[in-house]
């Protein structure tokens, strides 16, 4: 399920659905509508990634918002990397709906608040020693090392990729093996790991 939304009031938010369509639709009617804003409504999130890659693609692309029943950090992680504006959760929708689509119109990200906590949580996860820490982070071989260097400036697996000049499967075997030898719950846990072992700087 698409649509695309006009807003009518650059000061006060005040929108209308301008059409509806399938996601398969979305070039289209984009450059027909001219939208402000677009919705996405899927299951996981992952119905969207594909969305997010088409409307970039497009010369004056509509801040873009996704609703979905559930989604995992690492999809929303790649929602948002892709230029997502902001990705709500079904069941809280309705409470927020009209605070996000105010953030997207001004440029800010907008997410439930269920999801913003999950990813925050990650963050604050509890980390090693630097001792420790570093201990870990000696395990790893020199790629490796760069790789979690790469990724502890937040850079998603296509962008360490082009740095490293390999392939995104070939970053994504190293990054499950960084994680194993970590012990690095997710690549979050396993960046603050880095931070710890300052082989990375934790961003401002």
């Amino acid at each position: 399920m698409l649509q695309t939304l006009a807003s009518n009031s650059p000061r006060r938010l005040l929108v209308s659905v301008v059409a509806e369509g399938k996601r398969a639709q979305a070039a289209a009617l984009v450059r027909t509508t001219r939208p402000d804003i677009l919705i996405s409504g899927d299951t996981c999130g992952k119905d969207s990634l594909s969305l997010m890659e088409t409307i970039a693609r497009l010369s004056t692309p509509p801040a873009a918002l996704v609703i979905t029943e559930r989604i995992t950090e690492r999809d929303t992680r790649s929602l948002l990397t892709r230029g997502a504006a902001g990705v709500l959760l079904h069941r809280s929708a309705p409470q927020h709906l009209s605070w996000a689509l105010t953030a997207v119109t001004k440029g800010s990200r907008a997410l439930s608040p269920e999801i913003a906590n999950a990813i925050i949580g990650g963050y604050r996860a509890p980390t090693h020693s630097s001792h420790g820490s570093q201990e870990r982070i000696a395990s790893l071989s020199t790629r490796e090392r760069e790789v979690l260097t790469l990724l502890s400036d937040g850079l998603p697996n296509r962008g360490i990729a082009q740095a490293l000049h390999i392939s995104p499967e070939t970053v994504k075997t190293h990054i499950s093996t960084v994680c194993v030898k970590l012990r690095a719950r997710n690549r979050i846990h396993a960046a603050r790991i880095a931070w710890q072992a300052d082989l990375a700087s934790p961003p401002t």
